[in-house]
């Protein structure tokens, strides 16, 4: 994550709510699209093809940025087994008690390999939004600004130590951002992706969130007095899941400012993850999704900016039905692996 200007956080302060009336669907089974129906894709793939054009996808605001290397499918690479805790390491506590993972669907923690032997990793999370479909941050899928090769990505659940045995390991197939992320600026506008994961066999206890704009359902103004969020970045050294109440300072069309709320708030590798909203008393909906904080040193605590789902909703769909034809991920970039850097 990086530190986003201040001053856009009195741009921020100043857009206007935009909060449609609460339309609350019957709720999904555990395993299920979040989407009524079958959309059509908005680049059929062609016959014989088996990966979209580039500046097809673009016209739709879609951007391939991974495709993981077929050769791992054949000799699995060592970062797909977790390496056995020596006792120090199995003893350690989290600093604080890690939160209920039923109060979060969908959280799953996503992680890059960045060197040949697996040893340098970015950490982010991720929500799950579909039988195969994960939503997460564009910068934890193509790293702003400078070059850094990703070997692969990962999703690790559904566990709060994610370093114990039952942690499952599974590999992301391919990604696939929105074209108009400013990737190589300051700027945080757009900063979504999702990511696809065929074989998902071993999330079977990992739910479906539900998204706000999703499915015709609008969060109203009341579920934004209750907000939370968790991840498995600093605060819990990468391997505890963390979390905490968040006070709402802004919310805008495309963005939502929220505070620390008692001294604790989202940090360095929480990014992509997702904030919660259950005001009202419903079930939790994801609202945002974490694209920085003002303070990567944290602590201290400070504010934290996301993406605004609701805004998104509709790109979502689009992507989901472009990017998976055929039971195939068919985004995918020139070279098999992300375009970071």
């Amino acid at each position: 994550m990086r530190t986003f200007i201040l001053l856009g956080l009195a741009i921020l302060a100043g857009l206007a709510i935009g909060i449609l009336a609460d339309r609350h669907p019957a709720s999904r089974p555990v395993i299920n699209d979040i989407w009524p129906g079958k959309d059509a894709p908005l680049v059929k793939l062609a016959e014989g093809a088996s990966t979209l054009p580039q500046g097809a996808l673009a016209e739709h605001g879609l951007r391939a940025c991974f495709s993981r290397n077929q050769a791992y499918e054949q000799a699995p690479p060592d970062w797909m087994q977790r390496r056995a805790l020596g006792p120090g390491n199995a003893a350690r506590e989290p600093a604080r008690p890690a939160p209920d993972l039923s109060d979060h669907p969908g959280l799953v923690k996503l992680e890059q390999i960045l060197s040949p032997a697996g040893a340098q990793r970015h950490h982010c999370a991720a929500t799950r939004i579909g039988e195969n479909w994960f939503l997460t941050a564009a910068h934890c899928v193509k790293f702003r600004g400078h070059a850094a090769s990703v070997y692969d990505m990962l999703i690790i659940a559904p566990q709060a130590d994610v370093a114990t045995a039952d942690a499952r390991i599974l590999p992301v197939e391919g990604a696939v951002c929105h074209e108009a992320w400013y990737d190589q600026t300051n700027k945080f506008d757009d900063d979504v992706a999702l990511v696809y994961v065929a074989d998902t066999a071993g999330l079977a206890d990992v739910p479906v969130a539900r998204l706000d704009g999703a499915d015709g359902f609008s969060l109203p103004p009341q579920a934004f007095e209750r907000l939370y969020f968790a991840g498995w970045g600093k605060n819990g050294d990468n391997r505890f899941l963390q979390g905490g109440m968040l006070d709402l300072i802004a919310l805008g069309e495309t963005l939502v400012l929220a505070d620390e709320t008692g001294g604790f708030g989202p940090c360095v590798g929480d990014s992509g993850g997702p904030l919660y909203a259950t005001g009202g008393g419903r079930e939790p909906v994801v609202a945002g999704v974490l694209s920085s904080v003002t303070n990567d040193a944290c602590p201290p605590y400070d504010r934290a900016f996301y993406v605004r789902v609701k805004s998104f909703a509709e790109w979502i769909r689009g992507a989901m039905a472009t990017c998976a034809q055929d039971g195939q991920f068919v985004c995918r970039p020139g070279e098999p692996r992300s375009e970071a850097g």
